[in-house]
């Protein structure tokens, strides 16, 4: 509720020290951490990517988070050093925007999972290694998935498929207004 100024997302970080939310103080949006407390500086990190940023998470370990632009790229950032690295790009527009573009941490937070859209309107599910700096895809894209969850341990990774979803995802069609979808859960073994 800062005058003039557009404060969104707030993220509250796993240890319950600080919450990070992205304003336009500056006249640019950038990243904003705050002391959970109000006590202290606000530490401000510039973002190179584009425009407007959404969906922060951060890291179980409460050192970085992964973020989106409105150019639809998923990115984190280092928060001590304030690095910032590039994950992936949406292959084309596809419906809910930047709100679809949300991430999962491992528990060790060396991971991210997430989906990217396809070019028949499907979403993979992908894994970033941050040591890497790479990704991996996981299901084929003969499904629909959405909603990837490492486990407690970070060795299985959970998440929801349809494969009834091609008439569904057309999303510009109206014919498909009348349709549903179903999901099953899955599981998939990431190691042993």
């Amino acid at each position: 509720r800062t005058p003039a100024v557009h404060e969104r997302y707030p993220a509250w970080s796993p240890d319950g020290k600080s919450v990070a939310y992205f304003s336009d103080a500056s006249g640019e949006y950038e990243l904003h951490i705050a002391p959970q407390d109000g006590k202290g500086p606000v530490k401000r990190f510039k973002l190179a990517g584009s425009g407007f940023y959404g969906s922060p998470n951060w890291s179980p370990d409460s050192r970085k988070i992964a973020f989106a632009d409105n150019a639809l790229t998923l990115y984190w950032i280092d928060l001590g050093s304030g690095a910032v690295k590039r994950i992936a790009t949406e292959y084309l527009y596809q419906p809910g925007g930047q709100a679809q573009m949300r991430t999962n941490w491992s528990p060790d937070s060396q991971w991210i999972a997430y989906t990217l859209g396809t070019p028949t309107f499907f979403r993979r599910v992908h894994v970033y290694s941050l040591d890497q700096d790479k990704s991996y895809p996981v299901t084929d894209g003969l499904s629909s998935v959405d909603e990837p969850t490492f486990d407690a341990e970070g060795k299985h990774l959970w998440f929801l498929a349809s494969t009834d979803a091609g008439p569904v995802n057309q999303w510009f069609d109206m014919s498909n207004s009348d349709l549903g979808l179903t999901y099953s859960l899955y599981l998939t073994v990431l190691r042993k």
